[in-house]
């Protein structure tokens, strides 16, 4: 569920999406590396940020997700029964939330110790008698080995059922959100992103584990859940048997690429430099996507705009002007001869689309 309390700072799942949505961009980069917000880049460069969840939306996610888990996860746990994703009988519900949403942890590191002696005490590493073995864990938090993602990596994760009818401890990865549950008209694109989240996450509880030298004594399931609304209601609607193979590996493979950018970033002191500033000075690559997630994208859109950018009219666009700028190919259009093997070729492509004279 997204957070909008001060603990989303340290939580890397964020910043890793925002990466993913435009890799090509060095300002995107380093400002999701270093955690450095996009919005406050845009207050310095006069522009208003637009992104962010509204107050209410950050209010709603909250209480829907103290509801279900109150009680002992009273309202969540009969609907993961009822699903498959826990057997019945299941009950128990280890709280990791932190306190300012809602939890009774101090701290992050309180919450990522706390998940180290969960999962160590599941694969019989430590002494688990003090207490009943939860079949819920909530905000379970991990920080990922480091070498994954600079400065940090810290996860908080929604939820983890767990089941113990297994010959082995079995965990199953859920993402919450508070959209409603419409059978097969809910929004794909809402859907796919829950799904990419829970692969991040899935992905993160793999390098833990092995970390932990748990990766034996835990299976881990590559099919999750996500929890959605009743709708017009605070009631859960469990959706089971996601499969989170393919966005688990996307989170592999980005965690790769990411890193790979992050040493090709210029030097970066978080102490000596201005980190806004340094982000300001960072290349930018403009992409449709921008537009989406970026509180710079007017900014770079008006920047394209005067340079020429194919960008500004979409991705299509450019992919298929390639190298030729707006200005050149209106005067390709307009009869003009071309200068280059590029626009040679894309006056060729012009002629047979029927868009300029032959």
């Amino acid at each position: 569920m997204e957070d909008g309390s001060g603990t989303a700072r340290g939580n890397t799942r964020a910043r890793f999406e925002q990466w993913a949505k435009n890799p090509a961009c060095r300002a995107n980069t380093l400002s999701a590396v270093h955690n450095v917000r996009m919005a406050d880049v845009a207050r310095r460069l006069g522009y208003q940020p637009s992104f962010g969840q509204s107050v209410f939306a950050l209010t709603r996610g909250n209480n829907f997700e103290r509801q279900i888990l109150a009680d002992e996860g009273a309202r969540l746990l009969p609907e993961l029964i009822r699903h498959g994703v826990l057997p019945e009988g299941a009950k128990g519900l280890a709280d990791l939330r932190v306190r300012m949403n809602g939890g009774p942890l101090p701290s992050l590191p309180a919450a990522i110790d706390l998940t180290k002696h969960l999962i160590r005490a599941l694969a019989g590493l430590t002494d688990s008698r003090s207490g009943p073995r939860p079949a819920i864990i909530a905000s379970p938090t991990v920080r990922i080995p480091k070498g994954v993602m600079l400065p940090e990596a810290v996860l908080i994760l929604d939820v983890l059922a767990v089941r113990y009818d297994r010959e082995r401890p079995e965990l199953t990865v859920g993402e919450i959100k508070t959209y409603a549950d419409r059978g097969g008209h809910t929004d794909p694109y809402k859907l796919a992103t829950a799904r990419a989240q829970a692969g991040l996450y899935l992905h993160a509880l793999e390098l833990v584990l092995a970390e932990l030298g748990c990766g034996d004594r835990v299976t881990l399931r590559r099919k999750g859940f996500l929890v959605l609304t009743q709708p017009g209601s605070n009631f859960p609607s469990v959706r089971a048997g996601e499969d989170l193979r393919h966005q688990a590996e996307r989170a592999r493979r980005g965690f790769e690429l990411l890193e790979a950018a992050a040493c090709g970033l210029p030097p970066f002191s978080p102490v000596d430099d201005d980190p806004v500033e340094a982000v300001m000075r960072a290349e930018t690559e403009y992409s449709e996507a921008c537009l989406r997630f970026c509180d710079r994208a007017d900014q770079c859109h008006a920047s394209g705009l005067e340079e020429g950018n194919p960008a500004v009219l979409g991705d299509e666009v450019r992919r298929f002007l390639g190298e030729v700028d707006l200005g050149r190919a209106v005067a390709l259009l307009n009869g003009e001869d071309p200068r280059s093997a590029g626009e040679r070729d894309l006056l060729r492509r012009l002629q047979r689309a029927g868009a300029a004279r032959p």
